[in-house]
């Protein structure tokens, strides 16, 4: 398994990344999702990683340096999904080392990641990498 950052997208990498979100049951259009991967990999404070098996991406990590008025410069990973036939592979728990790593190479020390309050054996993967939790929250959107 290799893991690289994203310096540039295809549309078969961006329709593994479809295949793998949707596993999470996250539905995408294909177009709008290479727009977005075509806008976020060039950002400086962003980097999406991907675990590549037989030149297939089996996972993937979006993380992102956030800037708040009220708390420290933190990491914030806001994607992880990993193949469901590659789970137990420790291919998650590498592309956080991955993102680890670019965070300290940026001077911060704090990663933190949401989850689903559903999804307990994800806790527990987390928990295991030595994440811990600090709060649950409730999420409220508007559209227009």
């Amino acid at each position: 398994m290799d893991i690289s950052q994203l310096e540039s997208i295809t549309e078969a990498e961006a329709l593994e990344i479809l295949s793998l979100s949707e596993q999470l049951g996250y539905g995408n259009n294909f177009e709008m999702l290479l727009g977005r991967l075509q806008e976020i990999i060039p950002l400086k404070d962003h980097a999406i990683f991907v675990a590549k098996a037989e030149g297939k991406i089996v996972g993937w990590l979006h993380c992102l340096i956030c800037l708040r008025v009220e708390s420290p410069l933190f990491v914030e990973v806001t994607g992880l999904v990993v193949d469901e036939n590659a789970r137990g592979q420790q291919i998650g728990k590498n592309l956080i080392e991955t993102s680890k790593k670019w965070s300290q190479n940026r001077g911060i020390s704090t990663i933190r990641i949401r989850c689903n309050v559903l999804r307990t054996e994800t806790h527990k993967f987390y928990q295991a990498l030595g994440f811990f939790s600090t709060k649950e929250q409730k999420v409220f959107e508007m559209s227009w």
